[in-house]
């Protein structure tokens, strides 16, 4: 390995993470879990260092409406790879401008960052395009897509899903779908193959392609029984005749899907983050959970080492 070469301790913060009758992980967890050149072969985790964080946190006050996620350090000195959203960006930090700033608002619980501050810490931003190791042949940037698409799945609002357990969970699963999909009603077909898991699902009507999906969608959601209205729709193909009568979460369900760039239905998001759009079959996903229990069991082995 050419590239990264920080190894960094593993904090009792990710025990409290990471441990749970259902383990979930967020998107800096995966990273550190991760086995992907060039950011963590060679070593176990990685975690982002003061500095790391505290571009990060400036970031993410400069640019509140642009979600970012990730921010962290190149090989270049002060060129940072930087997530917004489900997309990778690099930026020059002014470090000098940074320290400034950060004495000046050391003493205050909450800050906000003026245009002209801003622009003097975070002037010169790079969109799209690679970031390559022409010494090593090495794709810098693509591990970073991979990173971006993941999605934190302990930050999903469950009071907008329906959620069904089947038998005793050891997997979960988080799917987006429209109940007027085909290929969502062929997914849930594929789902019932499948025991000993937890399913929450969240309505997401694509109404440019099903425009009476929302319609169907809310009278799911305020159904007597949302499981059973939910699977008559999809697995049985009944019409539900009661309009709905409640205020349902399709809306909002709609904005989280848009602000989580999930383009389609049905997108499956596994426990680590990762995400697929299209119907997966029950050997495709059986496969993806012996994955993430093997993540699980390293995350284990390493506790247990470190003593943590």
């Amino acid at each position: 390995m050419t590239t990264l070469k920080r190894t960094l301790p593993l904090k009792t913060l990710f025990a409290t993470c990471l441990f749970g009758a259902i383990m979930n992980f967020s998107i800096t967890d995966v990273l550190a879990a991760a086995k992907q050149e060039p950011y963590a072969k060679g070593f176990d985790f990685v975690e982002l260092s003061t500095r790391d964080r505290e571009v990060l946190t400036t970031l993410q006050n400069a640019y509140p409406d642009n979600r970012v996620r990730f921010a962290r350090e190149t090989a270049v000195s002060n060129f940072y790879e930087v997530i917004l959203g489900s997309s990778v960006s690099y930026v020059f930090v002014d470090r000098e401008a940074l320290q400034q700033y950060l004495k000046s608002t050391a003493d205050k619980s909450s800050v906000t960052i003026d245009e002209a501050t801003r622009n003097r810490i975070f002037r010169h931003w790079v969109f799209g395009g690679v970031f390559f190791d022409m010494s090593t042949g090495t794709d810098l940037t693509a591990p970073m897509k991979k990173l971006a698409q993941l999605i934190d799945v302990k930050a999903l609002p469950l009071d907008q899903a329906i959620v069904r357990t089947k038998g005793t969970p050891k997997n979960t699963l988080y799917v987006f779908t429209d109940p007027l999909c085909p290929f969502c009603k062929k997914q849930e077909t594929l789902l019932e193959q499948i025991n000993d898991v937890r399913i929450v699902t969240f309505l997401t009507p694509l109404v440019s392609l099903h425009p009476e999906a929302r319609e169907v969608a809310a009278r799911i959601w305020c159904a007597k029984d949302k499981v059973k209205a939910f699977e008559d729709v999809m697995l049985r193909n009944v019409t539900l005749k009661e309009k709905a009568q409640c205020e349902a979460p399709i809306l909002a369900n709609e904005k989280l899907m848009q602000s989580l760039s999930i383009k389609g239905t049905p997108t499956i998001v596994f426990e680590n983050g990762e995400r697929v759009t299209g119907a997966m079959s029950q050997e495709q996903i059986l496969e993806k959970f012996k994955t993430i229990e093997s993540l699980k069991n390293t995350l284990d082995k390493s506790f247990a080492q470190t003593g943590q």
